[in-house]
């Protein structure tokens, strides 16, 4: 079984976490850095998975 991608564990913990949390507490839970979380968030972002407020992600109601 392959193991899960950056991308699709930001939107696993998002989705067991009613869509929205603090981005501080999301990379604690998916354990990603800074460094690789940021772009993987404007990615999801661009494509509309998800919406960034300040320090608030929240995915999109599809």
């Amino acid at each position: 079984m392959p193991a899960q991608t950056p991308r699709d564990r930001i939107l696993w913990v998002l989705s067991e976490n009613d869509g929205r949390m603090e981005i501080s507490r999301l990379r604690r839970l998916t354990n990603i850095r800074n460094v690789v979380l940021y772009p993987l968030l404007h990615e999801l972002a661009r494509e509309g998975r998800i919406m960034i407020d300040g320090d608030v992600i929240a995915m999109r109601k599809r």
